[in-house]
């Protein structure tokens, strides 16, 4: 506490701001690897450690040999001042036992940073040193020249800093980057400074070096307000008033690829971004640049909202090649209980379209919602079972974030618990992709399985229909489970086989989804 937040600023004083990052259960994170380049950028030392990663929709808890590397590479680079990502509020009990381990064995001080740190600030105080809420690029570049200046930390924008368990020095957020070609390119070279903490070692280096996909965001926020998402609540209460949706330019997003290229094989590159920028001007731009320039097979993030043929063409002819979309549940559902109004009819002729453009399309699909009756089951199947192949389902079990629209809709209507909210709940750790073992009612088990199954153009879509008419499976529907099971394994086996073939077999992959005890559904 305050001893340590002392310490850190007499050793930062005498040999600069020292600062190791740790992202929770994620190889990837956006957010460590612009974080750490914008510290590197401005002159300061700074260790990504990825510590975990998730494995085949199964979060494995930190072993006391884990926590005991991490301290080694604390060590290792001596750092003054550890903080920690938390990409999603499940991960904050996590959080808090790497924090009090890292307290207790080197009584190092900690910041927490993230969505959930943001969201539900005083629960977080609690544990960390310190907390960053918001953006952090110009934040922690701040936080680490006061520290090497030695001046005081206690009135940073966006930082609250623990004193006391009831002395807390709180600051308001600094605005927002407007201008996102200002900030750093994020770090994907491979140095010594880089460190991937799993199983009973670790090694040095980037843990996603040699992955075929390259995976960037173009822009920042959305321009939606889906109710189980953090950006309605971002731009609701954490930010009113200002502009929340930014986007790069197209210039700069192909200037990082070129960069990154030079020392990553990348096959392809998958824009992360929460909706793809669809505003016709910066379209045209990037449709114009982008194949020159780059010209690698890309994928994206859309809405239904805003997809047209014209747009679509323009992109398929840039270049795209799949797409990923939230259908979420059946039409009710969607706009009453996700706050997302688009018919039926209309996603069926998105999909009939991406068919047409030769463009392959991801859904995302959300169950084990508390709303939903048999009758809007059916019409999720139903639509569906509509489309033309190929097509890949994602299914994902429901998330309820603290803070969200969702949540207050939920608890207002007693139909969840504070438990059931992420942060006391944890399923992500076992059931954020949906998985047939999940103990969810028999008959949300049975429309999974035969909804899992359309996407397998190996299995006759008149055989479901009649399945799906069977009052007996709905009731027992443990032949359906099997024969889920089976349909899985036989597309991950010629998925697998054709990405060997495709030299698109990383190490990474295959640690996350050769496990066949928890085998999600595709």
């Amino acid at each position: 506490m305050k001893h340590r937040l002392d310490k850190l600023a007499k050793v930062a004083k005498r040999d600069g701001a020292r600062i190791g990052i740790v992202s929770t259960w994620d190889v990837e994170n956006n957010a460590v690897r612009i974080l750490a380049a914008s510290l590197r950028e401005a002159d300061h030392h700074c260790a990504e450690i990825y510590f975990k990663d998730w494995l085949s929709n199964h979060l494995d808890p930190a072993t006391d040999q884990q926590l005991e590397n991490l301290v080694r590479v604390i060590r290792r680079e001596q750092l003054n001042l550890v903080c920690i990502s938390i990409r999603a509020s499940a991960y904050a009990q996590q959080a808090q036992v790497i924090t009090e381990y890292l307290q207790e064995r080197i009584d190092i001080p900690v910041l927490w940073g993230g969505m959930h740190p943001t969201l539900v600030g005083d629960e977080c105080i609690e544990h960390a040193d310190m907390i960053l809420q918001g953006e952090g690029e110009l934040a922690l570049v701040d936080l680490a020249d006061r520290l090497r200046d030695g001046t005081s930390i206690d009135d940073t924008p966006n930082m609250w800093v623990r004193h006391s368990p009831g002395e807390v020095s709180k600051n308001g957020l600094r605005p927002l980057v407007q201008n996102l070609d200002d900030l750093a390119y994020r770090d994907f070279t491979t140095h010594e400074h880089k460190y991937f903490i799993n199983g009973t070692s670790y090694t040095i280096g980037d843990p996603m070096k040699g992955d075929p996909v390259f995976q960037m965001m173009g822009s920042r926020g959305c321009i939606y307000k889906c109710s189980y998402c953090y950006n309605s609540t971002y731009k609701k209460d954490v930010y009113p008033g200002q502009k929340w949706f930014r986007v790069r330019s197209p210039a700069s997003m192909v200037d990082e690829i070129k960069k990154a290229r030079e020392h990553w094989p990348m096959k392809r590159v998958r824009f992360d971004d929460e909706v793809f920028n669809f505003q016709k001007k910066w379209l045209i731009d990037f449709c114009e640049i982008y194949p020159r320039e780059v010209g690698l097979p890309f994928e994206i993030f859309i809405e239904p909202k805003l997809v047209n043929e014209e747009r679509m063409t323009m992109l398929r002819d840039a270049g795209l090649v799949s797409v990923y979309m939230g259908i979420q549940s059946s039409e009710r559902v969607t706009g009453h209980l996700y706050d997302r109004r688009v018919k039926n009819q209309s996603i069926e002729d998105i999909a009939a379209m991406y068919h047409r453009l030769g463009v392959k399309p991801h859904f995302q699909l959300i169950y084990d919602d508390p709303v939903s009756t048999d009758a809007d089951k059916k019409a999720l199947f139903e639509m569906i079972s509509s489309f033309p192949h190929p097509y890949d389902l994602y299914l994902f079990s429901m998330t309820v974030f603290p803070g969200s629209e969702l949540n207050k809709k939920l608890l207002s209507n007693g139909l969840i618990s504070k438990y059931d909210i992420e942060g006391l709940n944890t399923r992500v750790f076992y059931q954020h992709r949906v998985n047939l073992q999940y103990p969810r009612p028999v008959e949300d088990t049975f429309w999974i399985a035969l909804t899992q199954m359309l996407s397998k153009p190996f299995v006759p879509r008149s055989l479901l229909r009649t399945l799906s008419k069977s009052e007996t499976l709905k009731k027992h529907p443990w032949p359906l489970i099997q024969m889920a099971h089976a349909s899985n394994y036989v597309k991950m086996g010629t998925t697998c086989v054709k990405m060997v073939a495709a030299g698109e077999m990383t190490p990474t992959l295959m640690r996350r989804w050769l496990s066949f005890d928890r085998v999600i559904t595709t």
